[in-house]
């Protein structure tokens, strides 16, 4: 049967549930991680204790979905001025306050955007080249994270590969922050066919917070392979492996 935490998560309404391992989503304290070292996070200190004891880990393997009636994610992410900010994990984007995103009447609001290389979820144990995560945030604690699958393809003239351009064009290649090369629009990054995966789990890094609602589209995005390059000539891997679905339902829009 359906927990209702589980249903609450699923559906839209993810809140702060008074738990031990559901901490602070943002949370940064702790010590020093690395991703050689993502099987034992869990044991590195006690705000990172989900990361090893938590049942609702990110990422997962996607297969097998349910199907559902789960209806279209409201995204309303606008143009501005961003941040690029290599914090020694990734390549993160702070984009300008404004942007949200509006799950089954509940709304988050935008608080970065990040990549991965490789892709951390798997379609069917199908691991793509890279994946981008925009994570949200709400007054009540709870996060909601949409992924996105990056493929190589694309040329510099799409929108996407404009997009990243102004972003992999800036990123520092120490830890540090610049401007982007211009606004940045991040509804570029985001496929045409929204069909999309739906389940609830954590942060994939540290400290592991079990507060996030995934929606994690099907549709990858082609971007140039070049950028693909300029980013893993800095990140060459930064995925957490594969965690345990346990006794959560992974729903599916299709």
């Amino acid at each position: 049967m359906l927990s209702r935490r589980s249903f609450l998560k699923a559906t839209g309404a993810a809140a702060a549930v008074a738990c031990p391992l559901c901490r602070p989503v943002f949370a940064a304290e702790g010590p020093h991680w690395t991703y050689e070292e993502a099987d034992r996070w869990g044991d590195m200190s006690p705000e990172f204790r989900a990361c090893g004891f938590g049942t609702e880990q990110s990422p997962i393997d996607l297969s097998h979905p349910i199907p559902a009636g789960l209806g279209d994610v409201a995204i309303e992410w606008r143009p501005g001025a961003a941040t690029v900010v290599n914090n020694g994990h990734t390549i993160q984007v702070r984009p300008a306050p404004g942007s949200a995103v509006t799950i089954a009447g509940s709304s988050f609001e935008m608080e970065q955007f990040h990549f991965h290389h490789p892709a951390e979820h798997t379609v069917n144990g199908v691991r793509r080249v890279m994946e981008a995560h925009f994570v949200h945030a709400n007054a009540a604690g709870g996060a909601a994270a949409i992924g996105v699958f990056l493929v190589a393809g694309g040329d510099d003239a799409a929108p996407a590969g404009a997009t990243l351009a102004k972003v992999f064009g800036r990123m520092p290649t120490d830890v540090g922050e610049a401007a982007t090369d211009g606004p940045i629009n991040p509804t570029d990054l985001l496929p045409d066919v929204r069909a999309y995966y739906r389940y609830a789990g954590s942060l994939t890094t540290p400290p592991c917070g079990e507060t996030v609602l995934w929606t994690i589209f099907a549709e990858p995005v082609e971007v140039p392979e070049a950028q693909i390059a300029a980013f893993a000539g800095l990140y060459s891997m930064n995925a957490r492996p594969l965690q345990k679905l346990n006794r959560r339902f992974l729903l599916g829009s299709f």
